[in-house]
């Protein structure tokens, strides 16, 4: 049986009791051994924006959330964005003539109908 040398990470214990470590695991398959200890408050939250995000990034993995938006429905999202902008950039380019024609018609000193 061939020793392996000791890793120790951090994670966390969730609500459900379940272990999220903050980093992937670089170890073969095969049973091991964990002691926990607990971490005191401060330490804990000593931890780096991307430790954390890590952290919640491996909480959503391993409850199976699979992301957000396809790249489809993003791209889509973004287009139907555009078009709606693209509308109303429309609808104003309208009311700026409206404005431009009124303000011509009365520096000319004739009504604009």
């Amino acid at each position: 049986m061939m020793a392996t040398a000791e890793v120790v990470l951090r994670g966390a214990v969730t609500a459900e009791g379940q272990l999220v470590l903050d980093q992937r695991l670089d170890l073969p398959p095969g049973r091991v051994e964990v002691i926990l200890r607990p971490i005191p408050e401060a330490a804990a939250e000593a931890h780096s924006m991307f430790e954390t995000l890590r952290r919640i990034w491996a909480a959503q993995d391993a409850r199976g959330f699979a992301g957000g938006r396809s790249l489809e429905e993003a791209v889509a999202d973004v287009r139907a964005l555009r078009e709606e902008w693209g509308r109303r950039e429309g609808r104003l380019e309208e009311h700026r003539e409206r404005c431009r024609a009124r303000r011509k018609a009365a520096t000319s000193g004739t009504k604009e109908t």
